[in-house]
């Protein structure tokens, strides 16, 4: 009888360790289980901060110091040049014909940027605005409008049939002494939706206050942002003008050298080569930050043995994908159809068609020659009505042809015709006339 109670008491007990296990595992499970359900919802909520901060960094950037902007978002390892100061002329005329959020956008990306008016100095400055009117629709273009170009931006109207590019072409052309050329084409201007165009072009031929001696020119290595070393074209100088100066700190070094002075009108040419990776030294790269720089640059004339400049020769152009960078800084509206430039004209709804930015630069031993030129092409946003024309009759592929008296219907030739005359035989035949 005791033998089997023990038997039972054992069982009970077998079975209450077996429970107590599977109890365990249960728990386990489920405590595993939340633990990845746990994890997964950090993960997520992680993943939506990462974005959130990734996306307040471009916000960020893309409402950085306007004259800064461009540089940020086009910042991709390759030589650039581009405006600010043309690209704000011709965002302010634009913004002279804009109303309701257009002006509003316009203004938020400019963020009332000053605008500086020079005085052009021949064959050295040129700073010109212009207002291209297709002469069909000159009447419906507000005359205040014209007007406020005219008297603050000095712009020159012309009347033009945009029948070919050549007109404004050679306008911009000679506002940037020739250092930019065939800005638009044919087909870019003969767009019959296009009713205007607004043009900002500037340029610059300076020497320097002190040249570099071009015997003094050679080659020396120069660091690129991948490691390698390549040999450059290196000018160089020593001296103690008050017309160089210099700043160093851990992170940077400075130079700045002056150019001649026009008309009371001085600039400088100043070159910023951070120690680490200039991508992202651009990437948190602030107006303060260059100020400061600038404010502590000492003038080679107050070093004790002056200074000693080695700064490399380079020439290029480049173009700014200005309507994508303009979408960036928050200006929408007005490259939709609910622009509002009703203050451009109040007959038509107009909106921004195309936007160019264009610019070159040639950094030698006598000086600098820069140029850039903004355009923004205002195209019709409304329905296009189509016009009567005739019925278009092209024979442009193997043909059958008759030669017939027409009262009698007598047939005089008849033939067929698979390759006609090539333009290329024959054009010299019409140059000739």
């Amino acid at each position: 009888m005791g033998g089997h109670r023990q038997i039972q008491i054992r069982l009970v007990t077998l079975i209450f360790l077996v429970l107590l296990i599977i109890a365990g595992i249960i728990t386990m499970t489920v405590m595993l289980t939340n633990k990845g359900k746990d994890k997964k919802e950090n993960d997520v909520m992680q993943n939506g901060i990462n974005e959130m901060q990734e996306s307040n960094t471009v916000e960020e950037n893309t409402k950085a110091d306007f004259e800064l902007s461009f540089l940020k978002m086009e910042n991709q390892k390759q030589n650039m040049i581009y405006s600010p100061l043309s690209i704000k002329y011709a965002l302010n005329m634009l913004k002279e014909g804009a109303n309701g959020n257009t002006k509003t956008q316009i203004d938020n990306a400019l963020k009332n940027t000053s605008l500086t008016k020079y005085e052009n100095v021949k064959n050295v400055l040129s700073l010109a605005n212009a207002i291209f009117i297709r002469e069909n629709y000159s009447d419906i273009i507000n005359e205040y409008y014209i007007e406020a170009l005219e008297n603050k931006y000095n712009a020159e109207v012309k009347y033009d049939s945009f029948r070919s590019a050549r007109n404004i072409n050679n306008w911009i052309s000679d506002k940037t002494f020739d250092q930019i050329n065939n800005v638009l084409t044919d087909e870019q201007v003969t767009n019959p939706d296009n009713r205007l165009t607004l043009i900002n072009a500037l340029a610059i031929d300076m020497e320097w206050k002190n040249m570099f001696d071009t015997s003094k020119t050679y080659g020396r290595a120069f660091k690129k942002a991948d490691g390698k070393t390549m040999e450059a074209t290196m000018m160089n100088k020593e001296t103690s003008s008050g017309a160089a100066a210099y700043y160093k700190d851990d992170e940077v070094t400075a130079l700045s050298m002056d150019l001649e002075t026009y008309n009371d009108i001085e600039l400088e040419f100043v070159a910023i080569m951070p120690k680490n990776n200039l991508q992202e030294y651009i990437k948190t790269l602030k107006m303060d930050d260059l100020n400061k720089i600038i404010n502590n640059l000492k003038p080679a004339s107050e070093t004790k043995n002056g200074i000693k400049v080695a700064v490399p020769k380079f020439s290029f152009d480049y173009e700014l994908k200005l309507e994508e960078d303009l979408k960036k800084l928050g200006i929408t509206d007005a490259f939709s159809d609910i622009a509002d430039f009703s203050g451009i004209s109040n007959v038509e709804d107009i909106h921004i068609g195309a936007a160019i930015h264009k610019a070159n630069i040639d950094f030698t031993e006598k000086g600098v020659k820069a140029a850039a030129v903004t355009v923004f092409m205002m195209e019709t946003s409304g329905m296009i009505v189509e016009e009567d024309k005739p019925e278009e009759v092209i024979i442009d592929s193997p043909f059958i042809y008759l030669i017939r008296d027409k009262k009698t219907g007598e047939m005089w030739f008849v033939g067929t015709v698979y390759e006609p005359n090539s333009w290329d035989d024959d054009r010299a035949s019409y140059r000739a006339r």
